[in-house]
């Protein structure tokens, strides 16, 4: 694909416009066919109705006649930022398993350590603990001002694959950056721009495109307004949806999936996890073994910090 125009680009990334911290991320169950030529060009057109946006590619996920209940995703994971978050809370979803947090993003991934009842863990070391049928993943949002756009798909198609390398039976379902409306957007983090969520959706499409496993979200078909922007009072910071329009993401997520004959054709197409190479595996071993060391890195920091006195009751919560 073509290089995209970079937009608006800051030197810091960013943590959810200046939301509560990262230390601490959630990790909660909720109560309970693209082939070889999917590299294509593809070609983005607002709709003729004036909203929303469709996307000519083989990797963005169809419109089904059918659509699926909330058993569907059972044996799906859900890995995002604090969106993805809003998502687990308002959409009114009964099962999965959710793997957010606040902040989380591709660039930090390796470093970044969520909190679960079992303890801290790493993405990674989640995706270990079982087997998922279907992933889902929104990530993007805190990465939007911190690249230099050529590092971006290098560094998301090495997560990929290592998701893939680790859940090697998984489709891979990958959300498009939703649009913001800018004019909510806070003082300090104008590379929230809708420039910019053009350029890492091009990213992102890209690497669908690439690899076989994975397939494109398109949700701003449904949220952006025709004109490259979040639909105006859609979210109440010009990030975060409200409510309804969670709600709506998850009617758009039951009506948009490949269906389980086509994804066994592709499977079997491809050779299933006969592409996640060696090395790739051994790589995401080394990640969630990586993240244990960092772990008991952290720990043991912790420990000492304890035995040493007050300083150890400092709140180091909202790093």
């Amino acid at each position: 694909m073509s290089t995209p125009s970079a937009g608006a680009t800051s030197s810091s990334s960013n943590p959810d416009q200046g939301l509560a911290g990262l230390a601490t991320v959630s990790v909660s169950d909720a109560t309970t066919a693209q082939d070889d030529t999917a590299s294509t060009d593809s070609t983005q057109q607002t709709n003729a109705s004036g909203s929303g946006e469709t996307i000519d590619s083989a990797a963005v996920v169809p419109a089904q006649s059918d659509s699926v209940d909330d058993s569907y995703f059972s044996d799906a994971v859900f890995i995002g930022d604090s969106r993805m978050e809003g998502f687990r809370n308002a959409s009114g979803i009964t099962q999965g398993t959710f793997l957010t947090g606040v902040g989380l993003s591709i660039n930090d991934m390796d470093k970044q350590i969520i909190s679960t009842a079992d303890g801290n863990i790493s993405v990674y070391q989640g995706l270990s603990g079982r087997k998922y049928k279907r992933i889902y993943l929104m990530l993007g949002t805190n990465d939007l001002g911190f690249y230099p756009w050529n590092q971006f798909q290098p560094t998301f198609e090495k997560a990929i694959r290592q998701f893939h390398a680790l859940q090697p039976d998984a489709i891979i379902y990958i959300c498009s950056v939703i649009y913001v409306e800018e004019s909510k957007i806070a003082k300090g983090f104008e590379y929230d721009n809708n420039q910019n969520v053009q350029t890492i959706n091009q990213y992102i499409l890209s690497t669908c495109e690439d690899l076989w496993y994975s397939y494109y979200l398109n949700l701003n078909e449904i949220f952006s307004d025709g004109n490259h922007e979040l639909i105006s009072g859609a979210s109440a910071d010009g990030i975060h949806l409200e409510p309804e329009y969670c709600a709506q993401m998850l009617t758009y997520l039951k009506s948009h999936y490949i269906s389980d004959s086509d994804w066994s054709q592709v499977f079997a197409a491809n050779g299933g996890d006969s592409s996640a190479s060696g090395s790739e595996t051994e790589g995401a071993t080394a990640q969630a073994g990586s993240s244990t060391s960092q772990i008991d890195e952290s720990a043991a920091q912790s420990d000492a910090a304890a035995s040493s006195g007050s300083d150890g009751d400092e709140d180091v919560s909202a790093g």
